[in-house]
C-alpha cells in the first residue's frame, strides 16, 4: 500500500501490513531531530499517526475513505539516531469509527512512545458523490447511501410559524419542491446567492421514502418510512414575498444551490415514532427556532397520504415537513447548528 504523499516527504514507508495491522518504518536523519539530536515528537506522533492510520486503511474497504479525529501519544523514551519502527493496529471498527493503537521502537527494539486514536470513517472520498454520481443522503452508522429523487417541502405546518408569516391556520399542508441539486451534507458551506436579498433559515424534520406507493392511506403511511434526518429548508425570503404578491412560483427562492441542507439519515425502526421530538436552531450559539414535532399541524402519517394523493411517491424521495416560528436571516460567516433530539444534528457554514 502507498501512503499519503506528506509521509513520503516524511521518509516513512510501510515495511509490513496485514488486516488491520501494520508496521511503518522511518530511517531518522539529521533534520528529524531537535536541537539536542533527539528525534523530534512531532516526527514520532507523525510516524504513529501513519502506522495506525495504515492498519485502520487496511481494516476497510478498498474504496473507503479514514481522516484521523483524535491521537494521544505518550512519550517513553528519546531516539537519537538509526531507524524508527512503528507498529498500529485496529482494536475495534465501526461502520463509521475506528479504534487503533501502537507503538514506536527504535532500532535496538527500545520503546520510544506509545499512541491511541480514533478514525472517522466514509463509504466515498469525503466532498463527493458516491458511485453513480446523483444526490444522495447516508443512512447513519451503516455503509450505504440512499440515491435522492424527489424533494417535497411542506410549507405552514407549525402553528406559531403560520401566525408569524400572517397566514390563516386550518389550510391543507402547502407543498412545493427543491431541485435535488440543492442538498448540501453536514459540515458542508451555503453560499449565499448575490443579489437575491436576505436567505432565511427553517430548520425541519426530514423523511425518507423507502416503500414507493401513490394514493397511500394515512393508517398505513409509515411503513413507507425509510428514515429520518434533520433539514433546513433555507429561502430567499424578498423573492419568494415577490413571488407570493405576483402568484408567480418559488423556483428560485426556494431552490437555489444548497437550500437543502440535510444530515445523516436515523432509520425509521431505529427511531420509531417521530412525533414529540424538540426541535432547534441555533446561528453562533444564540437560539433562534426552538419547537417540538407535535407541533406540527398535520402529521408525517398526514402529509405522505396528502402527498401521494397526487403524486407517486418512490424510494429516495425526502419530504421537508415545515418549520416551527423563529425563521430569521444569516449572513456571511455564520454557523448554524440545527438539530432534532433522538434524530441527531446537523452544522454548516454560510459563506
Amino acid at each position: 500500500m502507498s501512503l499519503p504523499p506528506f509521509n513520503e516527504y516524511l521518509g516513512t514507508e510501510v515495511i509490513r501490513r496485514d488486516d488491520g495491522d501494520v508496521e511503518v518504518r522511518l530511517d531518522l536523519k539529521p533534520h528529524h531531530l531537535n536541537g539536542r539530536g533527539v528525534a523530534h515528537g512531532g516526527v514520532i506522533t507523525a510516524v504513529l499517526d501513519s502506522a495506525l492510520g495504515a492498519a485502520v486503511i487496511c481494516s476497510m474497504p478498498e474504496e473507503w475513505w479514514c481522516a484521523t479525529t483524535s491521537l494521544t501519544t505518550q512519550f517513553v523514551g528519546g531516539a537519537r539516531e538509526g531507524t524508527l519502527v512503528g507498529h498500529g493496529r485496529v482494536v475495534r471498527r465501526g461502520r463509521s469509527v475506528a479504534f487503533a493503537s501502537g507503538e514506536i521502537h527504535d532500532g535496538a527494539g527500545k520503546l520510544v512512545a506509545t499512541a491511541s486514536g480514533t478514525w472517522h470513517l466514509w463509504p466515498y472520498k469525503p466532498g463527493t458523490r458516491p458511485a453513480g454520481g446523483g444526490p444522495w443522503v447516508r443512512m447513519r452508522e451503516r455503509a450505504e447511501t440512499i440515491p435522492v429523487g424527489k424533494i417535497l417541502c411542506v410549507g405552514r405546518n407549525y402553528s406559531e410559524h403560520v401566525a408569524e408569516m400572517g397566514y390563516d391556520e386550518g389550510s391543507p399542508p402547502v407543498l412545493f419542491f427543491k431541485p435535488p441539486s440543492a442538498l448540501l451534507h453536514e459540515g458542508g458551506t451555503l453560499h449565499l446567492p448575490e443579489g437575491g436579498g436576505a436567505v432565511h433559515h427553517e430548520v425541519e424534520l426530514v423523511v425518507v421514502i423507502g416503500t414507493p406507493g401513490r394514493a397511500i392511506e394515512e393508517a398505513n403511511a409509515l411503513d413507507h418510512v425509510l428514515g429520518y434526518g434533520v433539514g433546513l429548508d433555507m429561502t430567499l425570503r424578498e423573492l419568494q414575498a415577490a413571488a407570493k404578491k405576483s402568484g408567480e412560483p418559488w423556483c428560485v427562492a426556494k431552490g437555489f444551490d444548497g437550500a437543502a441542507p440535510i444530515s445523516d439519515i436515523v432509520p425509521a425502526a431505529e427511531l420509531g415514532d417521530a412525533s414529540g421530538l424538540e426541535i432547534k436552531l441555533d446561528v453562533n450559539g444564540e437560539t433562534r427556532q426552538r419547537g417540538n414535532t407535535s407541533e406540527m399541524s398535520h402529521s408525517v402519517a398526514a402529509l405522505i397520504a396528502h402527498a401521494s394523493r397526487w403524486i407517486t411517491l418512490d424510494r429516495g424521495d425526502l419530504i421537508y415537513t415545515g418549520t416551527p416560528a423563529g425563521v430569521g436571516p444569516v449572513v456571511p460567516g455564520d454557523r448554524i447548528e440545527a438539530s432534532i433530539e433522538r434524530i441527531g444534528a446537523l452544522s454548516i457554514s454560510v459563506a
